[in-house]
C-alpha cells in the first residue's frame, strides 16, 4: 500500500496491483503531459498534468464503487488509466491525430502496462471497461474530477462542486449511474460549473490561439502518428525547436516567448463546414504559416443526459431540474469560431477577411 497526498482530494492509497499500473513508463509519461495544454500561457499555475488527474479520476471512481459494490473492481482501474494515450498538450493535436482513446487502446496493447493489466485481465476484457459509465458516462469520475481540479489551478472560483454529495449520491441500476433525487442539486452544479468553466477556461482565446499555432507547427513539421503518439511535451518542443523548417521553429519560439498571434476575426455566427474549408484553403495559399483558421466542435454537455431516480422512475436530468434546460439552451453562446495573424500581417489579413466574405 502506498499513500500520495493529492491537492484535490488529499490522501490517495494505492494498493499493489494499481502501484504496478502506475509505475509503468506508459503512466508516467503522464507527469509531462499537461492536463490544459497551453492554457498556462493565460492561466499560470494552470500546469496540473494528465497524471495527477488520472489518480483523481482512479480515486473518486473507488469511492463510488464502494457505495455501489455492484460495481466491477475493473472499472476502477480503467479509471486509472483512461486518459493514458493523451497526445502532447492533451486535446490540442487532436486536431490532427486520431483521439486519445485510440492511443489509449495501443498503448495497452503494445506498452510495459499491458503486461501488468494480464495479470488481472485479458487486453479484450479491460478495453471493454474504458467504456463503462464509471469512466465514460453521462456523469462520471473523469469529468467529476477535472472540473474541480482546473477551476482549483487556474484560480477561477468557477468550480465549486459538491463532490462529497454527488458520490454519495450515484446508484448502479442496471447497468447504468443514475442520480438519486438528494443528489440533483449537486448533479446540477457540476454542469453550471462546466458552462461556467467553458467561455472561461476551456476557450479562452489565449490558450486557443496558442493551442492554433501549435497544431500549425506540428503540420507543418510532418510528424507521423506512429511517433507523436509515444512523445511527451518535452519531445515534442525540443522536436520543434530543432527543425529543419524556419517557419516551424518560428512558431514555436512564438508561443515559448509568449509572442502570440492576434484575433482578426472571433465569431459565434457559423459560416458553416464547407465556407471555413474554402476560407482556410486561400488563406494559407496567400499567407501560409502567418494566417491560420481556429474552428472547434460546439459544446455537447453530455451531464444532461444523466438519468435521475425519482417517484415516477428515471427521468433525465434536464427534465428534472429548469436551470440545466436553461444551460442546455445556452449552451452554443459562448462558442467561437476564429481567424489568427501574426501582428505584422494583422491588417493584410483583415482586408482579405473583408473581401471574403463580401
Amino acid at each position: 500500500m502506498k499513500v500520495i497526498r493529492d491537492t484535490i482530494h488529499g490522501d490517495i492509497s494505492l494498493d499493489g496491483f494499481t502501484l504496478r499500473l502506475v509505475d509503468t513508463p506508459e503512466f508516467q509519461r503522464l507527469r509531462r503531459i499537461t492536463q490544459l495544454g497551453p492554457a498556462f500561457l493565460a492561466y499560470p499555475s494552470a500546469r496540473h498534468t494528465r497524471f495527477e488527474h488520472s489518480l483523481g479520476t482512479f480515486y473518486l471512481a473507488k469511492r463510488i464503487a464502494e457505495h455501489n459494490p455492484e460495481i466491477e473492481e475493473g472499472a476502477v482501474y480503467a479509471a486509472l488509466l483512461h486518459d493514458l494515450g493523451h497526445y502532447p498538450f492533451s486535446h490540442t493535436l487532436e486536431a490532427l491525430y486520431p483521439r486519445h482513446e485510440e492511443n489509449t487502446k495501443w498503448f495497452i496493447r503494445h506498452g510495459e502496462i499491458g503486461d501488468v493489466i494480464g495479470e488481472r485481465y485479458s487486453v479484450g476484457e479491460f478495453l471493454k471497461l474504458l467504456k463503462h459509465p464509471l469512466v465514460s458516462g453521462d456523469i462520471d469520475a473523469d469529468r467529476m474530477d477535472y472540473l474541480v481540479r482546473d477551476a482549483y489551478y487556474t484560480g477561477v472560483a468557477y468550480g465549486l462542486v459538491d463532490l462529497d454529495r454527488l458520490v454519495r449520491n450515484l446508484l448502479w441500476r442496471d447497468g447504468m449511474l443514475v442520480v438519486g433525487e438528494k443528489g440533483v442539486m449537486a448533479a446540477q452544479n457540476l454542469l453550471l460549473a462546466r458552462s461556467m468553466m467553458y467561455p472561461t477556461v476551456y476557450q479562452h482565446h489565449v490558450s486557443k490561439i496558442a493551442s492554433a499555432m501549435l497544431v500549425t507547427a506540428v503540420e507543418l513539421e510532418g510528424i507521423p502518428s506512429d511517433e507523436i503518439r509515444t512523445m511527451d511535451e518535452v519531445d515534442l518542443i525540443a522536436r520543434l525547436r530543432a527543425s529543419e523548417r524556419a517557419e516551424v521553429r518560428e512558431l514555436v519560439r512564438a508561443v515559448d516567448d509568449r509572442r502570440l498571434y492576434k484575433r482578426v476575426l472571433y465569431s459565434a455566427s457559423d459560416p458553416g463546414v464547407d465556407s471555413v474549408a474554402e476560407l482556410r484553403r486561400e488563406l494559407e495559399a496567400e499567407f501560409g504559416h502567418l494566417a491560420i483558421v481556429d474552428y472547434p466542435p460546439k459544446p455537447k454537455f453530455e451531464e444532461k443526459n444523466a438519468f435521475v431516480e425519482t417517484e415516477r422512475g428515471l427521468k433525465r436530468l434536464s427534465e428534472v431540474s429548469p436551470l440545466v434546460r436553461s444551460l442546455v439552451e445556452l449552451k452554443d453562446t459562448h462558442w467561437r469560431w476564429g481567424v489568427y495573424a501574426r501582428a505584422d500581417v494583422r491588417e493584410r489579413v483583415e482586408r482579405f477577411l473583408e473581401t471574403f466574405f463580401d
